[in-house]
């Protein structure tokens, strides 16, 4: 199954490791020192324009996607309890 993250960027289900909503975590050290390395590695994508809400983590490379986290999470749902 696949994971519609806004425009034209589809990742597969299976390779999503975490999503994160930008507005909680802003304020994380953790989670800021880990955008940064990810950005200095090339490894950060935008899923389209639009101000980023979440960020995606996937076994290849981070999405900044204006969908939130919540939504992204819901269309994972079928499949994550499918897999179960």
């Amino acid at each position: 199954m696949f994971l519609h993250l806004g425009g034209n960027c589809i990742v597969l289900a299976a390779q999503v490791i975490t999503i994160l909503n930008l507005k909680s975590t802003k304020d994380s050290k953790i989670t800021s020192e880990m955008r940064e390395l990810l950005r200095a590695e090339g490894l950060v994508a935008e899923a389209c324009p639009g101000v980023p809400k979440s960020l995606i983590i996937t076994d290849e490379k981070a999405y900044l996607s204006p969908i939130s986290s919540v939504t992204l999470k819901n269309r994972l749902r079928p499949w994550k309890s499918y897999r179960d």
